[in-house]
C-alpha cells in the first residue's frame, strides 16, 4: 500500500507530462497544464533528499520523475547516481530527464558525464536513446557558461554527423537536426526556470 501511495504522490501526476518535455510544448494547455503547475508546486514543498533518492534509483518512471525534480531543486548530491543511470541508458526515455538535470547543475560534472555519453552513443548509430536530449544539454551548458564543449561532436563528418546521417532527410524528418533539438531543449528549459526554478 505505501508504494501505491508513494507513486500516487510523487510520480503519477507528473511522469506523462515531463515526458518529452510536454508540459513546454502545448500538448499539455488549459485546466490540464494549470493542475500540473499546481502539483508540482507543492511538491517542490514538500520534496526532501530522501524522496529524490528512492525516485531516481527506481523504475524508468519514477527516474524521469526523481531526476527532474533533482534538476529544479539543484540537488547535486545526487549527480553521479543521475550520471550513472544517464550512461546506463537502461530504459527508454528516461535520459531525458537526466539530461535536464546535468544542464540544470551545469558544472563540470555535469559535462563529463554528457561527453562520456555522447562519445560512447554516437558511436552507436544503431541505438536511438537520447543522444540528442543530451546533445542539447550540452549545448545548454557551453551556451549558460560560455564554453565550447559540444564543438568537436558537431565538427562536420564528426560524431554527431555520422550518428544522424541516417535520421535526418530534408522532406519530412527534421527531428534530429541541432537546431530543432536546440529549440526543443531551450523552450523546455526556459519553462522550467519561469516556471519552477523560480520559486
Amino acid at each position: 500500500m505505501h508504494d501505491t501511495l508513494f507513486m500516487e504522490q510523487w510520480v503519477f501526476p507528473f511522469y506523462l507530462k515531463i515526458l518529452h518535455g510536454n508540459y513546454a510544448t502545448q500538448v499539455i494547455v488549459g485546466d490540464e497544464l494549470e493542475k500540473f503547475h499546481s502539483d508540482v508546486h507543492r511538491a517542490l514543498d514538500a520534496i526532501t533528499p530522501t524522496i529524490t533518492a528512492r525516485l531516481i534509483r527506481g523504475q524508468w518512471r519514477e527516474a524521469i520523475t526523481g531526476s527532474w525534480f533533482a534538476g529544479l531543486k539543484k540537488y547535486t548530491e545526487f549527480q553521479h547516481q543521475i550520471g550513472e543511470r544517464l550512461l546506463a541508458s537502461s530504459a527508454c526515455y528516461a535520459g531525458q530527464s537526466h539530461a535536464l538535470a546535468m544542464a540544470s547543475f551545469a558544472d563540470d560534472t555535469s559535462v563529463e558525464y554528457l561527453t562520456r555519453y555522447l562519445d560512447t552513443y554516437l558511436r552507436r548509430p544503431d541505438c536511438i536513446y537520447d543522444q540528442n536530449w543530451v546533445m542539447a544539454s550540452l549545448l545548454w551548458i557551453d551556451h549558460d557558461n560560455s564554453t565550447n564543449h559540444s564543438e568537436p561532436f558537431l565538427a562536420p563528418g564528426g560524431l554527431w554527423d555520422q550518428f544522424t546521417a541516417d535520421k535526418v532527410t530534408p522532406d519530412d524528418n527534421q527531428a534530429w537536426t541541432i537546431d530543432s533539438n536546440r529549440k526543443r531543449f531551450w523552450r523546455t528549459m526556459e519553462y522550467c526556470r519561469k516556471h519552477f526554478m523560480a520559486l
